[in-house]
């Protein structure tokens, strides 16, 4: 059963990832297209990827992990939702930034230091960041298998836990109807 919840867990946020890519690119190859942007230093395409990618994504997860169903669709595709540890209540809003913030972390270091910083720091220090955004994102990956799925760094920090998903969730308090 663990390692069930671990495979879906993983599926449901490779899901995500597609699905978002799938909407997100072109609407910023049309958008860049449009407005005759061409991203073409390092921080430019920091900048681009930001705006086109990181801020949709960050409120895609915030939103949806908050919603009444606890769930991104990802989630919802392997019935799965993330509710408050030791509680049957959803996500706050701030619960569920923080979450994201934290899940999100590898992610943005490598664009950080694979774009942003390019050519402003040296090689070693750029190398550096990029191995520590992969290196943690091996740790949640460790740390999600010793908790059979349930929860990674990310869940321990704000106190959240992924679990299959009831038949109907209770509404106590969250900010958001539905994702």
């Amino acid at each position: 059963m663990t390692i069930r919840l671990l495979v879906r867990r993983s599926a449901a946020y490779c899901l995500d990832i597609l699905l978002l890519f799938l909407v997100l690119a072109p609407v910023a190859f049309l958008v860049e297209s449009a407005a005759g942007i061409r991203p073409e230093s390092g921080f430019q395409v920091w900048v681009a990827a930001v705006t086109s990618f990181s801020l949709p994504v960050w409120a895609y997860f915030t939103l949806c992990d908050a919603s009444r169903s606890g769930a991104t669709l990802g989630k919802r595709a392997m019935k799965l939702q993330v509710v408050r540890q030791g509680h049957a209540g959803r996500l706050t809003v701030t619960r569920a930034l923080a979450r994201t913030a934290l899940k999100l972390l590898p992610w943005e270091l490598a664009h950080i230091f694979g774009f942003a910083l390019a050519g402003a720091v040296s090689d070693a220090v750029q190398m550096s960041g990029l191995a520590a955004g992969n290196v943690l994102a091996l740790v949640y990956l460790g740390t999600a298998a010793a908790s059979g799925g349930r929860r990674s760094v990310h869940d321990y920090a704000v106190a959240t836990a992924v679990v299959e998903r009831r038949s109907a969730a209770p509404d106590t308090g969250g900010a958001i109807a539905s994702c």
